[in-house]
């Protein structure tokens, strides 16, 4: 009798299954009519999707929001604007997260009466406030800046991390000025990690000029270009008078992406109204500029990727500067005086947030523990099983230890999740304390940021002398990671002894400067971002060759604690390499030999056929008083002499030694040799061919210039070839001729 009332259906359960069929088919007038009857809809949650708000804000239901709020302010319980759905985040943070401004005015209230929705934080402790800079949303922050502009305090969740942190990190510059100039004490606060938003700023290398690696085209194009820097309060100015609602005149509920079509309709009415066609005709025809009338030669150049960086780097240096009004607070996270009240108070506020969240954790297990003592069926063994892994998941080892010590769990796999987790945790903790004593200035070092080194170094001196937990200096990391430009940077901005002092100290391990250059890169990607195993082996012999200048000379011969030579390192650790670059050296070699042999057997041929034939009384060529002949004739004895100077270089490539010391300058210089007599026949061959078919063909084609446009077509191969080379020929030029090699690649390039 239970079990057939239990699958009869109530009245309430069948109204929900309507309300949610209702949200699912977007029928939204009587969404909002139940809204407006009953306040218990505000609260039912659809699976994946959370409430019927959270619904239409998702889907940019501007309109329907704004009703759908009204309903819910109406009640009494205004419970429905607070709820948290799957992805933790209430109706205000999703509407920050997504852009949605007007959204936001509906929940806060276009008055602000409701704008204690902002402190509501999610489990992570963030405020839509915080979501906002997640989600790069500078127009939401803005705003609802505006309401908390007294209280940092909600720009920061449980973990320490601040808006700061996170704009910083996630490169939006222009944001992290704003939030410097609305909460300027950010600039002192550290994370869970002790890391401080100038040290977070550090590792961008895309925030500064030395961290981009332009051709010499966009570097031309880059100093070119002009980029305005608009202070912070000019900024947020802007962004408030461009915040529109996102509705249309008749209030009909529209998404989100009609919504720029309605705003460019509007200002071609304006303009129209004005009877100001000009812009009038801008603004229709923007499309058709933009597509159509763009010339070749600026879409290869890519003038917007290259306004991109360099509007990024105008913005990049504006936190640094705020960085540097107070120097030595910002370098080492020290507070804001004028905020040490309130962040203590916060402070304390995270631990007790910490403190009641394990109690609560703590409690749930002592109820599950007396849940089991009662009862020792499969159901609540399988429960305690799912509470075990789902705090795992959550990656917290005490609580777990707390739970196998107090609830016995019967999974199989608990035992190996357990000793992962530690293990995981070690690793993350020694991890912290290898980088706990790794400044700004030693991270910015590391990733070659030189506008920050020189800031810094002129800011306080002693940041000169710092080490990390290896006993690693400002040298020995900029060696260690390649950082050719902090090296030259360092010998200009210190004094001769400063610097000695600085390129004779050792690491833990022994490695001196000559040790750290021997050791093969630390990064995966290609270092000195060039082409070809053999170019990269030849730029680390000459960074070894750079370093080994630096160093006194008995360095070379100086073992490090395991008892190794700097040569040594480096043999051992480009045996790989060393591998690799002969068996691209050798493909190389030979498919080029064969393409020189050629040519050559082409040319001599060639110049044996002279066009016209010979005169049968003197023997002499026919054709020998015109220019076209003489040109044939040298051509065709340049190509034959090039393409075996070609065949000389590569077969002499191909059966040398090609030891270590080959490639730091033997090889090289063979390689570029080859390469240009390669070319120089090609484009001899061609021109014969070109001279020789001439007097066939120049009766007939001339007068047209028929025939000179066949022969621009006929160079049109070799000019591919020397668009494909070109690369391969600079870096061997750089190798050959540069005594610095340029910095390791980690910054932007188009």
């Amino acid at each position: 009798m239970d079990a057939i009332q239990a699958q009869v259906v109530s009245p309430l359960d069948h109204d929900e299954m309507e309300f949610e069929e209702y949200v699912m088919e977007d029928k939204w007038e009587e969404v909002i009519e139940m809204y407006k009857n009953d306040s218990r809809f505000h609260k039912i949650k659809l699976k994946g999707r959370g409430t019927a708000l959270h619904v239409a804000i998702n889907n940019g239901y501007v309109n329907y929001v704004e009703r759908l709020v009204d309903a819910i302010v109406k009640h009494d319980d205004k419970s429905g604007l607070t709820l948290l759905n799957e992805k933790d985040a209430t109706p205000l943070h999703l509407a920050a997260y997504r852009g949605f401004t007007s959204m936001c005015e509906y929940i806060i209230g276009k008055n602000g009466e409701r704008n204690d929705f902002i402190q509501v934080r999610n489990s992570n402790g963030e405020t839509p406030l915080f979501w906002a800079v997640l989600a790069r949303q500078r127009k939401v922050f803005v705003y609802l800046h505006q309401f908390v502009q007294y209280d940092f305090n909600f720009a920061i969740n449980y973990d320490g991390t601040t808006i700061l942190h996170v704009a910083i990190m996630r490169e939006m510059f222009d944001l992290a000025n704003i939030i410097l100039y609305c909460y300027p004490g950010l600039s002192y606060m550290k994370d869970k990690n002790d890391v401080t938003p100038l040290e977070v700023l550090a590792t961008r290398t895309s925030a500064f000029n030395s961290g981009s690696t332009l051709l010499w085209w966009e570097k031309l194009l880059y100093y070119c270009i002009p980029v305005k820097v608009q202070d912070p309060k000019t900024k947020m100015e802007s962004y408030n008078k461009g915040t529109k609602k996102e509705k249309n005149e008749s209030g009909i509920s529209i998404p989100l992406y009609n919504v720029h079509e309605l705003e460019k309709a509007g200002k071609v009415r304006y303009a129209l109204a004005r009877l100001d066609f000009i812009r009038c005709a801008k603004i229709l025809c923007h499309p058709i500029q933009k597509f159509a009338f763009r010339l070749p030669i600026i879409s290869l150049f890519d003038l917007a990727a290259i306004k991109i960086i360099k509007n990024k780097h105008k913005y990049g240096g504006q936190p640094l500067k705020a960085f540097m009004k107070n120097p030595c607070q910002s370098y080492t996270g020290g507070e804001d005086p004028g905020v040490d009240e309130a962040a203590e108070n916060f402070a304390k506020f995270i631990q007790k947030k910490r403190i009641d969240t394990l109690r609560d954790l703590q409690n749930t297990t002592k109820q599950e523990t007396e849940e089991n003592k009662k009862g020792e069926d499969s159901a609540i063994k399988d429960e305690k099983d799912t509470t075990f892994l789902a705090v795992a998941k959550s990656g917290i080892v005490e609580i777990m230890e707390e739970l196998d010590s107090k609830v016995p769990i019967n999974s199989d796999k608990k035992g190996l999740l357990l000793v992962a987790m530690k293990n995981i945790k070690k690793e993350i903790l020694s991890t912290e304390k290898t980088d706990k004593n790794e400044t700004a200035f030693l991270i910015a070092a590391k990733h070659g940021i030189v506008e920050m080194i020189r800031e810094l170094h002129n800011q306080m001196k002693s940041v000169i002398h710092e080490t990390n937990s290896n006993n690693e200096n400002v040298l020995l990391l900029a060696v260690k990671n390649r950082q050719s430009h902090v090296v030259e940077l360092l010998k200009r901005l210190l004094s001769t002894d400063i610097f000695h002092g600085l390129n004779v100290e050792v690491d833990n391990n022994g490695n001196t400067m000559l040790h750290l250059a021997a050791c093969a890169s630390i990064h995966n990607e290609n270092t000195w971002r060039i082409s070809g195993a053999a170019m990269q082996m030849m730029w680390d012999i000459k960074w070894y060759k750079y370093i080994k200048g630096l160093v006194p000379d008995h360095f070379s011969h100086r073992t490090n604690k395991e008892g190794k030579f700097p040569s040594e390192i480096f043999k051992e650790q480009h045996k790989e390499l060393l591998h690799d670059s002969i068996d691209w050296l050798k493909d190389t070699a030979e498919s080029c030999s064969v393409v020189a042999a050629l040519i050559a057997g082409v040319s001599f041929a060639t110049s044996g056929n002279v066009p016209g034939g010979n005169d049968s009384d003197t023997g002499k060529p026919a054709l020998e008083e015109q220019p076209v002949f003489e040109g044939f004739a040298v051509s065709s004895l340049i190509g034959l002499y090039f393409s075996v100077t070609a065949l000389i270089m590569f077969l002499s490539i191909l059966t040398s030694r090609k030891r270590v010391e080959d490639f730091s300058g033997d090889l090289p210089k063979k390689l570029l040799l080859g390469l240009s007599s390669l070319f120089v026949s090609i484009v001899a061959m061609l021109v014969s061919f070109c001279a020789g078919h001439f007097f066939v063909l120049t009766d007939k084609y001339c007068k047209n210039n028929i025939l000179f446009y066949l022969y621009i077509s006929i160079c049109l191969p070799v000019t591919f070839y020397a668009v494909v080379q070109f690369p391969l020929y600079v870096d061997l030029l750089k190798v050959i001729w540069k005594k610095v090699p340029p910095s390791s690649f980690k910054g932007v390039h188009l």
